[in-house]
């Protein structure tokens, strides 16, 4: 893996660029909360990942989640919202990006930053599409799917093909697998379908 730079994203209310690392939130005292209760009277590691990938997985998933924000008059519609932590807790209800940035933000109440990233990458299921999930190294690493309860919790990476990661992050740092992005001339780095929720004005320092 190389170290990436920061990417800013729109996919938010307001068009607000947003750095991806800011979507992983292991420090908000919701997601701490959480995890707490959902981590309760449990003893070994693997019990508490198991826990928390199960509590997520068990959220309607919608391939895209649209919002509406008003404030004091002021009215912000997405129709491919990318949302808090926080925020996926209280409404139950996620795409793959959504709950790949919960789970991750719990799981970093237990596990270290190099131990556990959210996964941006391509899902090769029929056909191959853009999709998220989490990836976790242990003895092995291994994918953690978070929008399917009746897989297995902890697939090992070596034992699929059908997930190629591009970019991994998580609240503290961002790689990008060699060879699998497209170079703009920006100095960020980023996969041709993730370049849709890009906020470029932020690339080229217009804000």
């Amino acid at each position: 893996m190389e170290i990436m730079d920061d990417q800013p994203i729109s996919a938010t209310f307001f068009n607000e660029g947003k750095w991806l690392t800011e979507f992983v939130t292991p420090d908000n005292l919701e997601v701490q909360a959480k995890y707490e209760e959902i981590t309760a009277g449990l003893v070994t590691l693997e019990e508490k990942l198991i826990a928390c990938r199960d509590y997520v997985a068990n959220f309607p998933y919608r391939k895209f989640l649209s919002g509406t924000l008003n404030i004091n008059g002021h009215v912000s519609q997405q129709h491919d919202l990318w949302a808090d932590p926080s925020t996926v807790i209280r409404v139950g209800v996620g795409n793959c990006a959504n709950k790949s940035f919960l789970l991750t933000s719990l799981l970093r109440n237990v596990l270290s930053p190099n131990q556990v990233h959210t996964v941006l990458g391509n899902l090769y299921n029929g056909k191959p599409g853009g999709h998220a999930w989490v990836q976790v190294k242990l003895d092995n690493d291994y994918i953690m799917e978070s929008t399917q309860p009746n897989v297995p919790p902890l697939v090992p990476v070596d034992a699929t093909q059908r997930y190629e990661a591009i970019h991994l992050f998580n609240d503290q740092s961002l790689y990008t697998i060699p060879g699998k992005t497209v170079m703009k001339p920006y100095t960020a780095c980023f996969s041709p379908w993730l370049e849709d929720y890009l906020d470029f004005a932020y690339i080229e320092g217009r804000k």
